[in-house]
């Protein structure tokens, strides 16, 4: 049989230009593909995210959308919605001003603002948690001023420090890290430049993701954090990879908007089996 062929589009999320924010993969679709081979392709491309989306046909939603890591199906992704989203907006001929999406955590909408795309996501709850000195001393060994747990991915482990340099210059080991935690470790701290109320970082070695550059999901983390902390709906974060990316939120309940551009590196095409 003749292999298929699908749309495959490599965008830069949360910046303006390209070669910074976050990279993601988006594969439109026309009806979904195996399990597997979706697994497969996300691992080929080798990016922290590839998006999948298929238009759906009840009504409730515009589209269904999921993604996937090089070795695992996450419930929630902001980056690559962002970059699905543009690509559903500038690339596909969207004629609306919001996209609805279903998906594993309910229904995200990406809204039009000028230049840049806004995100609805649900916000993501934390409770006070001990983290094991071993984690701590795999982040580098500096004492942290509270360290919390995701309560919807219990999984997931926050570190807040007094000071934006330590978690600028954090080195951690990568491979302790990777041993030591079943998913992700966010460090984050007060912003230190003017505009910029939290920095913050995201580890995910256990997911074969040593670090992702610019997380929307984080955001809907430690921006409700941040925001109780100073006494105001609106936080400017700053993710201090590599690559960096501002990310923009706003608390509305138990939403969190996040806004963000977005820019078009790569179109082209995959081949997989039939």
């Amino acid at each position: 049989m003749k292999p298929q062929t699908l749309p495959i589009y490599q965008i830069d999320a949360f910046t303006d230009v390209l070669f910074a924010g976050n990279p993601a993969a988006v594969v439109p679709l026309s009806g979904w593909l195996p399990d597997g081979v979706m697994q497969k392709i996300a691992m080929e491309n080798n990016l922290s995210e590839t998006a999948f989306f298929v238009p759906c046909k009840d009504g409730e939603a515009d589209f269904h959308i999921r993604w996937f890591t090089p070795t695992v199906e996450v419930p929630l992704c902001g980056h690559a919605t962002l970059a699905s989203a543009f690509v559903i907006f500038n690339q596909l001929g969207f004629a609306g001003d919001v996209i609805r999406l279903q998906s594993q955590s309910g229904i995200l909408t990406a809204r039009r603002d000028g230049d840049a795309i806004v995100l609805n996501f649900p916000k993501q709850p934390i409770k006070a948690d001990p983290v094991a000195r071993d984690v701590i001393d795999a982040l580098g060994g500096a004492q942290p001023s509270a360290t919390f747990s995701v309560i919807s991915r219990d999984t997931d482990i926050v570190v807040v420090y007094n000071k934006a340099s330590i978690v600028r210059n954090m080195c951690p080991d990568m491979s302790a890290l990777g041993k030591l935690t079943g998913r992700g470790v966010i460090v984050t701290a007060p912003g230190d430049k003017t505009g910029l109320d939290m920095v913050s970082r995201y580890f995910l070695p256990a997911l074969g993701i040593d670090e992702d550059p610019v997380t929307g999901y984080m955001h809907c983390v430690v921006a409700p954090y941040w925001a109780e902390q100073l006494g105001q709906l609106d936080v400017v974060g700053y993710q201090a990879s590599a690559r960096g990316g501002v990310v923009a939120c706003k608390i509305d309940g138990d939403r969190v908007q996040l806004k963000g551009e977005a820019v078009l590196f790569l179109k082209g095409e995959i081949t997989i089996p039939a």
